[in-house]
């Protein structure tokens, strides 16, 4: 059987300059841990087009000192309504998706430092335009992150304005667990493409 030593023989061969699945057969991890680290920032990567590259050597220096902890999707939702928080888990976490809630902008930005969302799941409609606020932090941070708004209706200058920021998903309140699943396995799956 080929370990790492092996796998990673195979890849350097190459021209040195790796996809996302190549770093993570490189690495010996998942490649959407691998992808989520990259829009954190939080590996050596760079950006062409709508495509990550790693450089095998940066990739090597890099995996001398850090190691890669293996983990499910995450997926921010930020809704001070709890019966959505119980919806999105209950439909999320079957797939193992690992579901983490948020009341309120000082929650949410906490989430995003500390776990660096793999989608943004969010109601406009809270005080102070926190959703858009935390939106607008989420796009800087993360420019590629999916972003599903929930709502009912949204307010159009308040969906205006999300729209300024990204693309947006809208899903109407209440929010159903069945279409919260298929909308993230669908935004996440058009990641994967990217």
């Amino acid at each position: 059987a080929k370990g790492k030593s092996g796998r990673r023989a195979a890849i350097v061969r190459g021209s040195g300059v790796l996809d996302a699945h190549q770093a993570a057969a490189f690495l010996g991890a998942h490649v959407e841990t691998l992808r989520r680290m990259a829009r954190a920032h939080a590996i050596p990567a760079y950006k062409i087009g709508k495509d990550r590259r790693f450089r095998e050597g940066a990739l090597r220096h890099w995996s001398e000192t850090h190691h890669i902890r293996e983990s499910s999707p995450v997926v921010l939702v930020l809704d001070d309504d709890g019966d959505v928080h119980h919806k999105v888990r209950k439909g999320l976490a079957p797939e193992g998706y690992r579901v983490v809630t948020a009341a309120d902008r000082v929650e949410a930005l906490a989430v995003v430092r500390r776990d660096a969302p793999d989608v943004l799941i969010l109601d406009l409609e809270m005080d102070d335009k926190t959703g858009i606020d935390v939106l607008r932090h989420v796009r800087e941070k993360q420019p590629d992150i999916p972003v599903i708004v929930v709502a009912q209706p949204p307010k159009s200058q308040l969906l205006a304005e999300a729209l300024r920021h990204s693309p947006v998903i809208v899903l109407p309140k209440p929010v159903e667990e069945e279409v919260v699943r298929k909308t993230v396995l669908l935004v996440l799956e058009g990641v994967k493409r990217r």
